[in-house]
């Protein structure tokens, strides 16, 4: 309790929307209880560059979950060192900057402690808060699976609706090759169920985030199950889609699913997929698809991951 009163004190400048004003207000954590959710993480240039791309790929999950990324640097680096794109990344709503570094970074230290003689620095740590300001979830070495975290703390506070079209720059004719994408993907997955197609979308890669599950004795459906008429979700549809472009040769995509009878009160469910390709001028191809509950008033269980070989869950 003294740590997350300690916590309330610390400072943060806020976003705005550009297209009104530039003028950033601050604000204290204490502040925004009842407001906003607090992720902040703590790392150097590096460790910041590795996470960034899937911070991003779920910005717009951040701002319906009215959610305050804190990003702390412990070495002066800056957000265009790390890999940002404002095209991208527009009025960035979802992400607040520390006024005071330092107090940030003493903080942290509070927080986590260290062994004697043993300093933990230099390794990337975070924490999250709730609407109260009460700690929810933190650690130290590991950056946080944010997709775990939406679905079991950072629920979506606004009403999303199966309606709701995807969100793509004009501007970006590769944004809207990874929505052709994600079309076909659940076009398989939720009416045709022809499993060639579902070998092509996908690569031939093997991932480690589904490896890990099965290291832990997990089972993997194969492809051929998970398509079969009474196991593939048909007459799901998905809304609200979102892309990341991190290079010419990496994306993401996000939406959220709508499972048949879901209702206005539903078990929505959340979904990233990752595409990558050699070069530019080849096709793109599935590597990794997420699902994982989210919807206002639940508290997901675990994730559903799949890649080239099926899902484990």
């Amino acid at each position: 309790m003294e740590k997350e009163l300690n916590a309330e004190s610390l400072e943060v400048k806020l976003p705005v929307n550009k297209a009104i004003t530039s003028m950033r207000p601050t604000a204290t954590l204490k502040q925004l209880k009842s407001k906003r959710r607090i992720v902040a993480l703590r790392g150097n240039k590096d460790q910041f560059t590795e996470v960034m791309d899937m911070l991003c790929s779920l910005r717009r999950r951040f701002v319906q979950s009215q959610t305050l990324l804190v990003l702390v640097p412990t070495d002066g680096s800056t957000k265009e060192e790390w890999g940002w794109d404002d095209k991208q990344m527009g009025d960035s709503l979802w992400l607040a900057d520390a006024t005071n570094i330092g107090q940030f970074l003493d903080y942290f230290q509070e927080l986590l402690g260290s062994d004697e003689g043993v300093s933990n620095d230099n390794e990337l740590a975070w924490f999250a808060l709730n609407f109260k300001g009460r700690s929810i979830a933190s650690g130290l070495g590991e950056a946080p699976k944010i997709l775990e975290l939406m679905g079991q703390q950072l629920q979506p506070m606004e009403l999303i609706d199966d309606t709701d079209a995807a969100v793509v720059p004009a501007d970006m004719p590769v944004a809207n090759e990874i929505l052709e994408c994600q079309s076909k993907f659940y076009d398989v997955l939720t009416s045709t169920g022809d499993l060639e197609a579902m070998k092509a979308i996908f690569t031939d890669g093997k991932m480690q985030e589904v490896n890990e599950v099965i290291g832990a004795g997990g089972r993997i459906d194969g492809w051929v199950e998970c398509l079969k008429p009474d196991a593939r979700p048909a007459n799901m549809v998905i809304a609200d889609q979102d892309i990341f472009v991190s290079s010419p040769t990496l994306a993401y995509s996000t939406c959220v699913e709508f499972p048949p009878n879901a209702g206005i009160d539903g078990a929505t469910l959340l979904a990233s997929q990752r595409w990558v390709r050699e070069t530019a001028n080849d096709e793109w191809k599935l590597e990794l698809h997420q699902t994982i509950p989210w919807a206002a008033g639940t508290r997901a269980g675990g994730t559903l991951r799949c890649d080239c070989r099926g899902c484990v869950a």
